[in-house]
Parts: C-alpha cells; sequence; structure tokens
C-alpha cells in the first residue's frame, strides 16, 4: 500500500468512523430527546386539561340524561375547552369517563366528533385499574396514529377512587415528519463535515506523498551517484518532517559530495605513489642484482684467497721444520758463537718492533675491506719477509763456503767443521728454494687479493673503500758484519743469521696464520652479507608486489570513484 493510501486510511477512515457512530448516536439521541420532548409537551397538556376540569367544585357523576358532570360543569358539553386546547397546542384532548370516551376535540372526516368509542384494554389495565400515567407511541384515531399521554382522574377529595381519564396526543406522522427532518439535517451537516474532512485529508495525503516522493527522487539520484542534484525551496523551508528531510538530504549530498572529492584526491595520490613505489622498487632491485652478482664473485674470490692463505701456511710449516733443524745443528756451535748473542737481541728487538707493527695493522682492520686491505699489506710483508730470507740464505751459503774453506785450510781438524758448514749450505738452499716457493704463492695470493680489491672498488655505495696500504716493514735488520775475519766470526754470523731465519719464520706463520683466519672471516663475512643480500632483494621483491597491487587497487578505487557525479 502507498503511503498515500496510508495516509488516506489515517485520516479519513476515523473520520468517516467517527461520523458514522456521531450520526448513528446523534440520531438515537436527538428522536430520543425529541418522544421525550413530545412525552413532557403531551403530559403537560394533560395535566393543564385534568387541572381545567378539576377547578370547576364538586364531584364527578353521570346525570340521568347520560351527560357526565364535575359539579355544576358538564363535561359532556366542555366542546369550547377541548377546542380551544387543541386550537394552542395543535394536540387533540379526550375526557374518558370510565372505559369510554365522553368528549374530544378529535372529528372524523365528516366533521364529527370521535366520541362513545371504548379505551383500549392495555390503556384500561395501565390507568383506570393501574391508577398510573401511560405514554404510547401507537395510539390509533379515526385510523391515525398518534402519540398520546394518559392520567387518571380521581373522583374529588380522592387519591384512590379513579373515575376515567385523560388523553392527549398528537399526530405521529406529522411529528415523526420534523423528528426525520431535523435527523436528515443533523445527517447531511455530519455528511458534509465528513466529506469536507475526506477532501482536506485527501489534498493533505496528496501533498504529502508528492513532497516525499519528491525526495526520494532525490535520493535516488544521489544513490545513483550524481551528486549534484537540486533541492525545491519550497520543500527546504517547510518546518516539519518533510522540511527536516529535505535539508538533511541537501546535508547528505554535500557530505558526500566532499567526501567524495577527498576521497578522489586521495585515490589519485595514490595511484600516483603506487606508480612511484613500483618505479623505484624495479629500479632497486636491478640493482640489488648487480649487488648480489659482486657479492657471489667476492664470496668466490675469498674461498680462492682463503685455500691459497692455507697453502702458504703448509709451506711455511716445511720451512720452519728446515729452519728448526738449521738451528738445532747452529746450537751445536753455540759454544764458540757467544759474540753472536749481541746480534740474536738486535734482531729480537728488532722484531718486536715488528710485531708492534703487526699489533697496530690488526687494530686498523675493522671490516670486510679493511681486512681485504690487511690481506694486501700481509702479502706484501711475506714477500719482504721471503726475500728477507732468501738474502739471509745467500748470505748463509757463502758463509758456508768461507767455513768450508777455511775448514781445508785447517786440514784434519777442521773436517768436522767442514761437515757442518756443508750442512748449513744444505739447509740454506732448501730455505732459499722455500722463500721462492712462498713467494710465488704469496704472488698468487696478492694477484686474488688484488682482485677483490677491484671488486670492492666497483661496490663503492655498498662498502666502504679500502683503507690506505699498510707502510712496508722498516728494515730491523742491519748488515751483517762488515768482515769476518775468522771462522768463529763466520759461525757467530751463521748463529745471528739463524736466529733471525727463525725469528722471521714466526713472524712469517704467524702473519700467514693471520692472513689466513682474515680470509676464513672474510669468506664468513661475504657469505652472511651474500645471504642478507638475498634477503633484501626478496623483501624488496615483496615491495615491487605490493607496489602493483597498491595501484591495482588505488585504479579500482579511482574507476569506483566515477560512479559519483559531482
Amino acid at each position: 500500500m502507498s503511503i498515500k493510501r496510508k495516509i488516506l486510511a489515517m485520516t479519513i477512515g476515523p473520520v468517516l468512523i467517527m461520523g458514522i457512530f456521531s450520526v448513528i448516536f446523534t440520531l438515537t439521541r436527538v428522536q430520543s430527546a425529541m418522544t421525550d420532548e413530545i412525552k413532557d409537551a403531551l403530559k403537560g397538556t394533560a395535566a393543564a386539561t385534568l387541572a381545567a376540569y378539576d377547578q370547576n367544585t364538586g364531584d364527578y357523576f353521570k346525570a340521568s340524561n347520560g351527560d357526565i358532570w364535575k359539579g355544576s360543569y358538564n363535561i359532556s358539553k366542555s366542546e369550547s375547552l377541548v377546542d380551544g386546547i387543541k386550537a394552542n397546542t395543535g394536540m387533540d384532548v379526550t375526557f374518558f369517563y370510565g372505559t369510554r370516551r365522553i368528549m374530544t376535540s378529535a372529528k372524523d372526516s365528516d366533521g364529527n366528533r370521535l366520541l362513545g368509542s371504548p379505551a383500549g384494554d392495555v390503556v384500561t389495565k395501565k390507568v383506570i385499574k393501574g391508577g398510573k400515567s401511560y405514554f404510547s407511541r401507537q395510539v390509533s384515531i379515526d385510523g391515525v396514529m398518534n402519540y398520546g399521554y394518559f392520567i387518571p382522574v380521581y373522583q374529588n377529595n380522592s387519591d384512590k377512587d379513579i373515575i376515567g381519564m385523560v388523553f392527549v396526543g398528537t399526530n405521529k406522522a406529522r411529528m415523526d415528519s420534523v423528528i426525520h427532518h431535523i435527523m436528515l439535517t443533523i445527517s447531511l451537516a455530519v455528511g458534509i463535515i465528513m466529506i469536507l474532512c475526506a477532501f482536506i485529508g485527501y489534498k493533505l495525503s496528496s501533498s504529502i506523498s508528492r513532497n516525499i516522493r519528491t525526495s526520494i527522487g532525490v535520493v535516488e539520484k544521489v544513490a545513483n551517484g550524481n551528486l549534484d542534484v537540486w533541492v525545491d525551496e519550497g520543500l527546504l523551508k517547510r518546518h516539519d518532517e518533510i522540511g527536516d528531510l529535505s535539508r538533511v538530504t541537501v546535508t547528505l549530498r554535500d557530505a558526500m559530495k566532499t567526501v567524495i572529492q577527498g576521497i578522489s584526491a586521495n585515490a589519485k595520490s595514490l595511484l600516483n605513489s603506487g606508480n612511484d613505489l613500483k618505479e623505484v622498487a624495479d629500479r632497486t632491485n636491478g640493482t640489488m642484482d648487480q649487488v648480489r652478482d659482486a657479492v657471489t664473485m667476492i664470496v668466490d674470490n675469498s674461498s680462492e684467497q682463503a685455500k691459497n692463505s692455507q697453502d702458504t701456511s703448509e709451506h711455511m710449516k716445511i720451512m720452519g721444520e728446515n729452519i728448526t733443524e738449521t738451528s738445532g745443528e747452529v746450537n751445536q756451535l753455540d759454544s764458540s758463537a757467544a759474540s753472536m748473542r749481541q746480534s740474536s737481541q738486535k734482531a729480537s728487538e728488532t722484531l718486536e718492533k715488528l710485531r708492534d707493527i703487526n699489533s697496530d695493522v690488526e687494530n686498523i682492520i675493522r671490516d670486510v675491506t679493511e681486512q681485504t686491505i690487511r690481506t694486501n699489506n700481509s702479502v706484501q710483508k711475506i714477500q719482504e719477509a721471503t726475500t728477507f730470507i732468501s738474502s739471509i740464505a745467500e748470505e748463509t751459503n757463502l758463509l758456508s763456503l768461507n767455513a768450508s774453506i777455511e775448514a781445508a785450510r785447517a786440514g784434519e781438524s777442521g773436517r768436522g767443521f767442514a761437515v757442518v758448514a756443508e750442512q748449513i749450505k744444505k739447509l740454506a738452499e732448501q730455505s732459499d728454494t722455500s722463500s721462492h716457493e712462498i713467494d710465488d704463492t704469496a704472488r698468487i695470493l696478492m694477484e686474488e687479493s688484488t682482485k677483490a680489491v677491484e671488486l670492492m672498488n666497483q661496490m663503492q655505495e655498498i662498502i666502504t673503500s679500502q683503507s690506505e696500504s699498510m707502510k712496508e716493514t722498516q728494515d730491523v735488520v742491519a748488515s751483517v758484519l762488515e768482515q769476518i775475519e775468522s771462522s768463529m766470526k763466520s759461525i757467530e754470523m751463521i748463529k745471528a743469521s739463524t736466529d733471525k731465519l727463525e725469528s722471521s719464520r714466526n713472524q712469517v706463520v704467524s702473519a700467514v696464520d693471520e692472513l689466513s683466519e682474515i680470509a676464513q672471516n672474510n669468506v664468513e663475512g661475504t657469505k652472511k652479507t651474500h645471504s642478507e643480500t638475498e634477503e633484501v632483494a626478496d623483501s624488496f621483491r615483496q615491495v615491487s608486489d605490493s607496489a602493483e597491487k597498491l595501484r591495482n587497487i588505488a585504479g579500482q578505487l579511482a574507476e569506483s570513484i566515477e560512479y559519483f557525479k559531482i
């Protein structure tokens, strides 16, 4: 059911129901009131008639000729009284003596008074026998129905002796016509009021329905995305619920327009940001791929460098064994080489300075780049040490040659010394050979380290540049004694050289071990860097995928916003 019909049903329905009940109630009350009024009028006229008769003194009696008297007044001849009452009231008056009508103002169609007819049984029973007044809506006089009222007539000075009754009647059709006219007038008035209320209700319902449909149309346009709708000013000026609905609709339209405009701007900004983020993520992915490749190369080079360091360590062990063996032989001559102690102490002090320098180098190295530089310096240090060892080996060889010459001069007593000198010569040659092998290995290690430095230079934005190369180890060993005058001095030089060789060997072993440890740490660091680089690359790929999804969502949001027309 439409709202118009509902409003009509709520307005006209109660009016119709109330009107019908009002008409029924009013007509019933009017009819009852009019009947009561007729009854009262008849009763008053009957009482007045009885009083007119009772004002005559004397008893009621019947004369010999049949006339009824009240004292000296002949009731049977009281035509003037009843006709005067009828003329004044329009009501017929009848006096009954006993149950028979002896005087009346009612006449038949011929003009004759209706006398002598008896009263009805009901009237006789209630009035004559019951002694009560009686009102009837159906009293027939010469075939004409009347409203009638009967009151008993008592004998003079008696309240029990009923001698007759007085009847007063009025034409029922005429009185009903008056009642019906009044009731029809009331019905017409109520009907007109009901029609007027229905018309007003129809106009109000039509106006409300039309205004509601107008508001619904505006809301439908807003729901369909049209935020440029217009609302009638008349509706906005109304001070009822429809006006409130219209004003709320305008507020909703303006609020949605503001919100949609903000969302549209944000969607465009989000789309642009998504595009920028996608481009940045793609570029970063490309860069991370390059970084990953570079880190992979560093891992490979670091592994190769660690392997070379291990090989160098093995060679240094071999050289250490040779030097140890040489020292054992030289110790046999320790008793005659006391003068060589001073040179050994000097070499020890020089080697201590070298260890301090190495300790300073170790404190400078902090990260992968510094470790690579330290590797270069350590390799260079190994080359210098091997060069030094080689030079010592050559000098030792010369000294052993001189010792052999001196032993030959000594003859049989110098043969043992010649054997020792020959053994020292062999050890010097083996040390020289080992130093050359170490130099070759260090050269390979230097080449690999140089490659690592070149790779580090390519990663300047990711890995800090290599620190400056370590300073070359100072020459700590002074030149061997300028002149060896005797074989003892030669032995002392051999002892000093052997001690220097042992110290250098220990330094080289320490440097190689340190280099191996640095290379191993470098491998682990580069592997960890490679793993973290992979994680970063995966993260940026996820960022790229998220940026693509964000751009798609922003595009869908922008397309959804286009549904609204601002």
